[in-house]
């Protein structure tokens, strides 16, 4: 490592293998600086031994230190789908904890609703004590350039302000999505303007949301916040062949969630059920709330195949060997779904579904030519759907579109960015 890098201390409750957006954003952040030579240490939660994904894939020479997540979340993880897959397999018994995880999943969401309307600032702060004494022990041992917090859960804020205490160790907060929106709870909003000053700089994962704080907080300035957006790994995106459809078969893939009056895909599926085409399928794969018993319903399963939640490279495998990647927008600018970005990295057309005309992902099609644009109207898609597919009949669906590496968008591109930011400090 040259003189001039840094050591790190990144505070990141969602890291792998607890998968999640901010997750996967950091997992690409810190391998691309570990790789550039920056000396990493990661603060984050202990999780269940069924928990592994994309643990391997943490290079070594990042110290990945993992405490108690808290008594809700220990219950949360400890008897969740994970674990008890895990269970099945080691034990061949798994009735009683079937029965224990059906019986904690019913529960989970009323007590998780009924933290976070105390918690502050979210139901995440029960993690924030045993965090806060490992940082300021490690803090003690080592003499750390920089300390970063990730912001999903908006605890690792608090952590890092109490890290940061009286120290001259700068800190930089990393925005997922904005701490209140729309803005609501006065004491999260107080707690927020509580902790703003002591930042030193802030990243945003979207331009939207940079613009909402520098309207909301008169205190930032340009110099104080930058966009760092997400991004896609060329090099994880391989493995695709057997993902690919069978000959003679239009496939569309939706990766990612979706969220009612926030990214709807009721439109879409409206539209897809009314095609008489028997050539097209379609695959949803993610966390889509209230969508997946829609999905299961006779009216739908016989078109749509809802693969659930998958695991983060055959998410990958799964994108690059569609013949055709769906994205639906968001309805508003301040955030842009992450998925668009790994769309970019897959080298497959897109077909989007404008969330609304301040939908910046669809903005992002249109530039670079990634594929068809169509407004969230059931009519619209339709013919979206079948001009892609009418394409596709005559050979010249791939053609039509700008499918190669847009490095601008690359998480080292990404991570270059950051470096900016660290070393302006």
């Amino acid at each position: 490592m040259s003189d001039t890098k840094k050591r790190i201390l990144l505070i990141a409750y969602n890291y792998p293998p607890l998968i999640s957006p901010q997750s996967l954003r950091w997992f690409y952040l810190s391998r691309e600086l570990a790789e550039d030579g920056y000396d990493i240490d990661v603060l984050t939660i202990r999780l269940p031994a069924a928990f592994s994904e994309l643990s391997d894939r943490v290079p070594a020479v990042i110290r990945v230190h993992r405490v108690f997540p808290g008594p809700f979340h220990y219950l949360t993880y400890r008897f969740s789908r994970e674990a008890s897959r895990k269970e099945k397999r080691d034990k061949a018994a798994p009735d009683r904890r079937s029965i224990t995880a059906g019986f904690l999943s019913a529960l989970y969401f009323g007590v998780h609703k009924a933290l976070s309307s105390v918690a502050v600032p979210d139901v995440y702060a029960e993690w924030v004590p045993f965090a806060v004494t490992k940082g300021r022990r490690l803090m003690g041992e080592n003499a750390y350039d920089v300390i970063i917090s990730s912001s999903e859960p908006r605890a690792c804020h608090v952590v890092g302000f109490r890290l940061k205490g009286t120290t001259s160790v700068p800190w930089i907060a990393d925005y997922g999505d904005p701490w209140l929106f729309p803005p609501g709870r006065k004491t999260g909003e107080k707690l927020e303007r509580k902790l703003l000053p002591r930042m030193d700089a802030i990243t945003f994962a979207a331009e939207g949301t940079r613009r909402l704080y520098l309207g909301r907080y008169p205190l930032l300035t340009d110099k104080d916040v930058r966009v760092v957006t997400q991004g896609f790994d060329p090099g994880m995106n391989t493995g695709a062949e057997g993902c690919r459809p069978p000959v003679g078969t239009f496939r569309i893939v939706y990766c990612g969630s979706l969220y009612k009056g926030l990214r709807d895909p009721m439109n879409f599926f409206d539209a897809v059920r009314e095609i008489g085409s028997n050539d097209i399928e379609v695959l949803v794969a993610g966390r889509i709330n209230e969508f997946a018993d829609i999905l299961r319903s006779p009216d739908f399963a016989q078109k749509i195949t809802f693969l659930g939640f998958l695991p983060h490279l055959e998410t990958l495998a799964l994108q690059k060997g569609a013949t055709v990647l769906l994205h639906i927008g968001n309805s508003t600018d301040i955030q842009v779904p992450g998925k668009v970005y790994e769309y970019f990295g897959a080298g497959r057309p897109v077909l989007c579904i404008r969330g609304s005309d301040a939908d910046t992902s669809a903005d992002l099609i249109i530039r670079y030519n990634r594929g068809t644009v169509t407004p969230n109207r059931k009519a619209d898609i339709k013919e979206a759907i079948l001009h892609m597919h009418d394409l596709w009949q005559q050979g010249k669906l791939d053609r039509s579109f700008s499918l190669g590496i847009e490095e601008e968008f690359t998480w080292k591109r990404q991570a270059n960015v950051m470096k900016n930011v660290i070393e302006g400090l």
